[in-house]
């Protein structure tokens, strides 16, 4: 038994049009980084890595990160019978699946490399847009962490009343999005030329029905949300917050016949129950 981050990989076009873009779908430019097994320096003259690039099943993208490091290792010379130090190379790593058919990615935990989901999404999003594949499609991979909404749901259907509700979109990438709300406000962020665009409403009594629709589909696209709420039994309105507590799910690599398939199938099921739909 293991854990794995669930992030959300996106990749949006830039304001700025380029008549040199090539034209490509973002999962296809999300995939084609991968396959590149770019090199970049995430910070702090640390050269980070993507390698062992594979196909997992019909739509995911199996993969490994890590970084590189010389170390001084203390050696004993057998034939002059004295002690030294040569330096060697160290490369601790971890491994991921991207899954294209939610465009969520499974990393797994690991102490020294992977332990912090916000520091290991701005790894392999720096990795991801140092392939060039991105630039070349006028568009920009953003990888993030997404909030289990678990907290936020369950203070939404405890409350009296949800009084003011809002929540942030960005530019249109990720497909499984609320179509009524999501869709018309990412649309619009493009075209006004914006990065990102916040809505919010206002009433007495709002429908919780569709506030916890909503929050479920902002925080699997790793955006943002707040709600005022009326506690139960009266007292003083309360502001909320969808935000922080990134998911981590169990991964049982019995179940599957690769580690990249197990963490495939459970990136996958954390991901639906998030967004409140059952696997398909």
């Amino acid at each position: 038994m293991f854990y794995i981050h669930v992030l959300r990989i996106k990749c949006e076009s830039l304001p700025q049009s380029d008549f040199l873009r090539i034209e490509r779908d973002p999962i296809d430019i999300i995939s084609r980084s991968f396959e590149a097994k770019p090199t970049a320096d995430v910070g702090r003259g640390s050269e980070w890595h993507i390698g062992n690039v594979e196909a997992v099943e019909i739509e995911g993208i199996g993969f490994a990160m890590g970084r590189t490091q010389a170390i001084k290792s203390p050696q004993f010379d057998t034939v002059n019978y004295n002690f030294l130090e040569e330096e060697a190379m160290r490369a601790p790593f971890t491994v991921g699946v991207f899954d294209k058919d939610t465009q969520s990615c499974g990393i797994i935990r690991k102490a020294g490399v992977s332990q912090n989901a916000e520091e290991i999404s701005s790894k392999l999003q720096t990795l991801l847009n140092s392939a060039s594949v991105a630039q070349e499609a006028n568009s920009h991979i953003i990888v993030e962490p997404i909030p289990d909404p678990v907290g936020f749901v369950d203070a939404i259907r405890r409350a009296d009343a949800v009084t003011r509700f809002s929540f942030t979109v960005t530019r249109p990438n990720p497909h499984d999005v609320d179509r009524l709300i999501q869709r018309p406000a990412e649309e619009f962020t493009e075209a006004a030329g914006g990065d990102r665009t916040k809505v919010e409403v206002e009433g007495e009594e709002l429908n919780k029905d569709l506030i916890e629709d909503v929050a479920k589909a902002v925080a699997a696209v790793g955006e943002t949300a707040a709600a005022n709420i009326r506690p139960q039994g009266g007292g003083r309105t309360k502001r909320i917050y969808l935000s922080g507590n990134p998911v981590v799910e169990s991964v049982n690599p019995g179940v599957a016949n690769t580690i990249f398939a197990a963490i495939l199938t459970s990136s996958r099921e954390a991901y639906h129950r998030i967004r409140g739909r059952p696997v398909e």
